[in-house]
């Protein structure tokens, strides 16, 4: 019977190499499964995210995909839950059996998320002015944000950009994806839709301004109504820029980098003097990524080298565990001696 066991347990790990992947949709807002969830498991590569399979969570919240994509490197499971995505990574290292799918109700009310950071950060040079406007979004609650009619950050675009701008977000635990500026009914006024989720978001604004001296920045404090502020909108200037202006309140310089940092006294409009050159991010050596995507490098397990020889060990075992069981056979033992 040990023999029997042994041949099994090689013969099975020989089949696992294509293991399945299953688990559990989990409400978080609820703590109870989700059914009727559709669950997508994608492979990230060099030419884009390849569809492995799709499937919806039955009665109990459960899902299966029957077989993973071989060849190793990371997987990704994305359920949507009332307009929303969720995404969980599957590396080679994460067990794929029992796997819980983390997704959460939604609501169109603002008051669920507040602006626990606003800043911008103002860099001029020689050619032109670069300003970042940084929003971190905190959720506490077990909702997700979700008002594609509103937006989830707002922010004003000088006319002098002429309209061109880049979005990035992050949302909790994982990666800074680009995001498009929809242009509202107020003038200079964008909004940004991308689901606030619970925990925390982070929104880049980033454009350019023509350089002038001396620069007025002319901007103003824009906010979601109905979300929460937890403090003024700040300015900060690099070491060798000076910001002046009544609506600015001095607030004391950062040790490390020794930037300026301001608060914005205004609710609404304010205007700055900006004099002199600098940069927190110092000059750029390499061209940035231009990809929606970051880059992946895909590579397969150690396992995989061995591949044909485990394959070719467990149909040997498995072709002697047959003649074991043919010579030892009660049946055939009547027979043996004719």
């Amino acid at each position: 019977m040990r023999r029997l066991s042994l041949y099994a347990f090689l013969i099975c790990a020989a089949i696992s190499l294509q293991a399945s992947i299953d688990g559990t949709v989990v409400n978080r807002s609820t703590n109870k499964p989700q059914p009727g969830v559709t669950v997508t498991l994608v492979k990230p590569g060099q030419q884009g995210m390849q569809t492995i399979g799709t499937t919806v969570s039955d009665a109990a919240g459960k899902f299966v995909f029957e077989k993973d994509q071989p060849g190793g490197g990371p997987q990704l499971l994305q359920a949507t839950y009332n307009g929303v995505n969720y995404n969980k990574l599957m590396t080679p290292n994460i067990a794929t059996s029992n796997v819980e799918l983390d997704i959460f109700d939604a609501t169109k009310s603002p008051d669920v998320a507040r602006v626990a950071q606003h800043m911008l950060l103002v860099e001029p040079s020689t050619s032109s002015i670069g300003v970042s406007e940084n929003f971190v979004i905190q959720n506490d609650s077990t909702s997700t944000y979700s008002n594609p009619a509103v937006g989830s950050v707002r922010f004003y675009l000088p006319p002098e950009a002429n309209g061109q701008v880049k979005v990035q977000v992050q949302g909790p635990q994982g990666m800074p994806l680009p995001r498009a500026a929809e242009r509202t009914q107020i003038e200079g006024v964008y909004k940004v839709d991308y689901p606030i989720k619970p925990g925390e978001t982070q929104f880049e604004v980033d454009y350019a301004l023509p350089v002038g001296p001396p620069f007025t920045l002319r901007g103003q404090v824009v906010n979601v109504k109905g979300m929460p502020n937890a403090g003024p909108l700040r300015l900060i200037a690099p070491a060798g820029v000076t910001m002046t202006g009544s609506d600015l309140q001095s607030v004391g310089t950062e040790p490390k980098t020794q930037a300026s940092i301001y608060n914005v006294a205004a609710t609404g409009a304010f205007s700055a003097e900006i004099a002199g050159t600098g940069s927190l991010r110092g000059p750029e050596t390499t061209q940035p990524d231009q990809s929606d995507s970051p880059p992946v490098t895909e590579g397969q397990p150690q396992i995989y080298g061995h591949l044909y020889w485990l394959l070719g060990l467990a149909l040997a075992i498995l072709a002697v565990g047959l003649v074991y069981l043919y010579t030892a056979s009660p049946v055939r033992a009547p027979y043996a001696n004719k």
